[in-house]
């Protein structure tokens, strides 16, 4: 049986939006006990579930937030959620809260796995090729990065690749401003020279922004602050597209026309531009899952992140991890 910790508060649509998530997901998935974390007076639609729990807490980490002062909320949800996985009551947490909230618990609580130098925000993107996913990481766990640092995003990337996307040898890359070598920064230009020297990681060389999605790549490496830029400007891309498309088939009858003799394509894109069926980012090299939901998250988004907490448990990924960094 898997036990996943929620942290039920923080997020920007409240509890009673993720509890419709937590009775669709005990109710499709027999194998997981779900204990929720938050203020039990507004998580009173879960009271009597089967292998659902709620553990009271009043406390609330508020989305912008200093480590001291996530320090003195030891009653909050989050740190509950986080201790629940350390003493071994949960095998991982999955948030939609604070980002930084949850960094610094999941660090200062789990602990970076031996031999991780630093863990990071791993997320999976759509690409241009239907079903096919790339991941990129860091995605704005830190602002700079080490060359060895990247190395080893290269490592728990390829993991990632292997367990979660069944990618038996992943197609490493790095993100830089031209595809040749001796691009980039220094961190970059260092990186580059470990990865071409590194047999157990399948590294390709560099590549740019423009490309990192055209289905080619399985692992695109980056630094927290390059990597966050694209992940925001992508996202800022898509719901631009969305809403032009949107413009231009409403312009007049023949464009509405247009658009009912191309529905179903558009249909297509829209469900794999869909970040709710992503899930989340991972924050990659603690020990133990934990998962960041989008902080706008809707019953169906906080569903998805409540399953690939489940996945990552159930391919083991945390122990591999341990086992890769510590050969």
């Amino acid at each position: 049986m898997i036990k996943l910790a929620l942290d039920m508060m923080g997020s920007d649509l409240g509890p009673e939006e993720l509890s419709k998530s937590v009775i669709k997901y005990v109710a499709d998935k027999k194998e997981v006990t779900l204990l929720c974390f938050g203020q039990k007076d507004k998580l009173q639609s879960l009271e009597g579930i089967e292998r659902v729990k709620i553990i009271d807490c009043q406390q609330v980490v508020p989305m912008e937030i200093g480590s001291l002062q996530l320090l003195r909320l030891k009653d909050s949800s989050l740190m509950k959620a986080c201790k629940a996985v350390k003493d071994g009551e949960a095998d991982g947490i999955v948030s939609a809260g604070s980002s930084g909230g949850l960094i610094t618990a999941a660090t200062l609580i789990l602990k970076n796995i031996e031999g991780v130098e630093r863990a990071g925000f791993c997320t999976p993107f759509i690409t241009a090729k239907k079903d096919k996913q790339v991941v990129i990481l860091d995605v704005g766990a830190s602002n700079e990065n080490s060359a060895s640092e990247l190395v080893g995003f290269a490592k728990l990337g390829t993991l990632y690749a292997k367990d979660l996307l069944k990618i038996s040898n992943p197609a490493v890359y790095l993100l830089s401003n031209g595809s040749e070598e001796g691009k980039g920064t220094k961190e970059i230009k260092e990186a580059y020279k470990l990865l071409k020297e590194d047999t157990g990681i399948n590294f390709q060389g560099n590549c740019e922004g423009r490309d990192a999605l055209d289905g080619e790549k399985d692992v695109v490496v980056t630094s927290g602050f390059p990597g966050n830029i694209f992940l925001k400007a992508t996202e800022g891309t898509a719901s631009l597209m969305n809403g032009m498309l949107k413009k231009a088939f409403k312009r007049n009858i023949f464009s509405k026309l247009g658009y009912i003799l191309a529905r179903k394509g558009f249909t297509e894109m829209k469900s794999s531009l869909d970040y709710r069926k992503i899930g989340g980012a991972i924050f990659i090299g603690v020990n133990g899952v934990v998962v960041k939901a989008h902080g706008s998250s809707n019953a169906e988004a906080f569903y998805h992140a409540i399953d690939l907490g489940y996945r990552l448990v159930d391919s083991h990924f945390v122990e591999d991890i341990r086992k890769e960094f510590k050969e």
